[in-house]
């Protein structure tokens, strides 16, 4: 017969668990709970405790060995990740960005409404890599604001009048409202 640690209930432990010191699986979380290791405690973070190196430099807390083995897994300094541009432009820049004035043709599908299943291809235009809220632009809308010397009034849109998105010419391009997108989208519907 073993006494129970937790609770001092005496109990018979299995042959093959002789050295038992708990009678059942609750007296041993109970245990467990208490006898946590120090260690463990001590680095718990407690809710709203800041990191030790928040708003540090890496050098403050990192010794400068661990900073060259952190150095080589940076993303700038990887050769396979980097855009042939990034010496051009002296930054990093990631392997698949594209020239200024690139136009790309991108395929889009529709996932809800009538459409679902619907594809649409659209032409963008890459302006700007940094410092441009909207690096990739409508390639239209960029056109017809290159044309008329002017942003695009807000709450408007810019759609090719015979719906063929590959005749991006300017005689081919028009400004409408939304309310007026909206009502040529519900067509039908009502």
């Amino acid at each position: 017969m073993n006494k129970c640690i937790v609770c001092g209930k005496e109990f018979e432990p299995k042959p093959e668990y002789k050295e038992r010191k708990t009678c059942s699986y609750w007296c041993y979380c109970q245990w467990a709970r208490e006898h946590i290791s120090q260690g463990f405690k001590d680095n718990q973070f407690i809710k709203g405790q800041p990191s030790f190196n928040k708003g540090k430099p890496q050098k403050e807390w990192m010794s400068k060995e661990s900073q060259e083995k952190c150095s080589k897994t940076y993303i700038q300094y990887q050769n396979t990740a980097a855009s042939p541009l990034s010496s051009e432009e002296g930054v990093f820049l990631p392997y698949n960005t594209l020239r200024k004035g690139t136009v790309v043709k991108r395929k889009s599908t529709h996932r809800k409404g009538k459409n679902k299943g619907k594809v649409e291809w659209n032409y963008y235009i890459n302006i700007d890599w940094r410092g441009n809220r909207k690096p990739n632009n409508l390639y239209k809308k960029y056109l017809w604001e290159l044309h008329n010397q002017k942003d695009l009034p807000k709450g408007y849109v810019v759609v090719t009048k015979d719906g063929n998105p590959d005749n991006l010419v300017i005689e081919n391009l028009m400004l409408i409202s939304r309310a007026e997108l909206l009502r040529r989208n519900n067509r039908g519907r009502r």
